[in-house]
């Protein structure tokens, strides 16, 4: 070996006995890490089969608990949930919930309290059928393929009031939840007192009044007006044999109070006048409803690819509340949505397709179609102070009507649509004949 070679190695050595020696002074300065906690037991999964034993589970859980009921479960009285549980039933159909599995059964309503609480394939009723069914005003609440029922001859006032902050009721069924005409109102779902976000998804839900409605009471303050909504895949419906009774009805989906929502994809469908109001399907109607409110809105909403059908008219619009205080309706868009049969003998309501009133800013009717017959006007105007300022009625399809573009008190030798619309377009509309 040369001595260049040797030189070499010597050279490598020399450098590995640093390298060692500087690994081993910094080994010296590391500190062991003190053992962490234990981790967390996961969450107890105990079956429950009647009700003394949910009772006694309830007590003795702790939050995150999964209690498993057995489906055969009947529990008599009203449930109040002040824990951060989950309750679910034993075996779970897939899909959106039906009339016809049996479910765990509870008779005496629920009522949701804590924060964190799941609840899935649960049927919940009640022996009252003037109030409601199931109440939520907790936060973090998950419906899941719940069935709600009201009583089938005598009705429920409401089958759910969703006032949690983030609640999602998703695959549920909810039906029956009507009152006596006339009497006090009645809805499948309805919101009025929370931030959000609220997801209202895949759900079928039959009322009488108002089948959806969010806004309808006076929320705590003005940071609890509805916001962030999704309503979606839905079907939203009145049951149509209780047209020829005497059963409240108004309208499928009203917004009173809220912002930010989303309305896509749903099956709306049965309304009509005679027993509450004249049978929009869809109602936008700003209201400071117990005058404790003036921030009351609806703004920044979208409504598109929805189907509606089976109802006197389409669409009521009232931009401010014409009884108290109200912030004016804004950045509204119903597009791309599908009103089929509509008539106004056939379902006892309303001659004017649609109804606007107390001028909206910034609102968009756009690439609609509308068919039915019967109407005598297609837009109505009423309550022109405000004007509507960027109103855009545009590419819709709609019948032939008496009188078209019409509206109340509106001065000879001036249009309708220019007496009440300081700015907007009326452009792009298709008449078609009626059916």
């Amino acid at each position: 070996m040369s001595q260049e070679q040797l030189d070499l190695i010597a050279t490598m050595e020399s450098l590995l006995t640093q390298t060692q020696g500087a690994l081993a002074e910094l080994k010296a300065t590391i500190t062991e890490p003190e053992p962490g906690p234990e981790p967390p037991d996961p969450p107890a999964m105990i079956f429950v089969d009647s009700e003394a034993d949910l009772d006694a589970a309830i007590a003795d859980a702790v939050p995150g608990d999964n209690l498993v009921l057995a489906n055969e479960l009947v529990y008599n009285k009203k449930l109040t949930l002040a824990k951060s549980l989950t309750l679910t039933a034993e075996t779970v159909p897939e899909g959106r919930m039906t009339r016809d599995p049996t479910l765990p059964l509870f008779t005496g309503g629920l009522s949701v309290t804590a924060n964190d609480v799941t609840l899935v394939g649960l049927e919940i009723g009640h022996t009252n059928h003037l109030t409601d069914i199931v109440t939520v005003t907790g936060a973090h609440v998950v419906l899941d393929r719940l069935r709600i029922l009201g009583d089938p001859v005598e009705g429920a006032k409401r089958g759910l009031a969703g006032n949690a902050v983030n609640l999602i009721v998703r695959q549920c069924y909810i039906d029956d939840c009507f009152q006596s005409y006339p009497g006090s109102d009645s809805q499948a779902i309805l919101v009025w007192d929370t931030p959000g976000p609220v997801l209202i998804e895949d759900n079928y839900l039959c009322a009488g009044s108002e089948t959806v409605m969010l806004g309808g009471g006076d929320p705590a303050s003005e940071a609890n007006v509805p916001c962030d909504i999704t309503i979606t895949n839905n079907t939203i419906t009145a049951n149509p044999a209780w047209q020829a009774k005497p059963i409240g009805v108004k309208s499928r989906l009203e917004l009173k109070n809220a912002k930010h929502v989303l309305i896509e994809n749903n099956e709306i469908s049965q309304c009509w006048g005679g027993h509450g109001q004249d049978g929009y399907l869809l109602s936008l109607t700003v209201r400071n409803q117990d005058g404790h409110a003036p921030y009351s809105t609806v703004q920044n909403v979208i409504i598109r690819h929805n189907w509606f059908h089976h109802a006197a008219a389409a669409i009521n619009i009232l931009g401010e509340d014409d009884n108290h205080d109200s912030v004016r309706m804004a950045d509204v868009e119903i597009t791309d949505n599908e009103f089929t049969d509509l008539n106004p003998t056939t379902y006892t309501g309303s001659v004017k397709l649609m109804l606007i009133g107390r001028g909206p800013l910034r609102m968009t009717i756009g690439a609609n179609t509308f068919s039915g017959g019967g109407h005598t006007s297609t837009i109505y105007f009423h309550s022109p102070n405000p004007k509507c300022e960027d109103f855009n009625v545009v590419d819709n399809t709609w019948p032939e009507s008496k009188y078209g573009i019409f509206g109340s008190d509106t001065p000879a030798g001036v249009t309708a649509w220019d007496y009440n619309v300081e700015s907007g377009s009326c452009e792009g509309n298709e008449i078609v004949p009626p059916t």
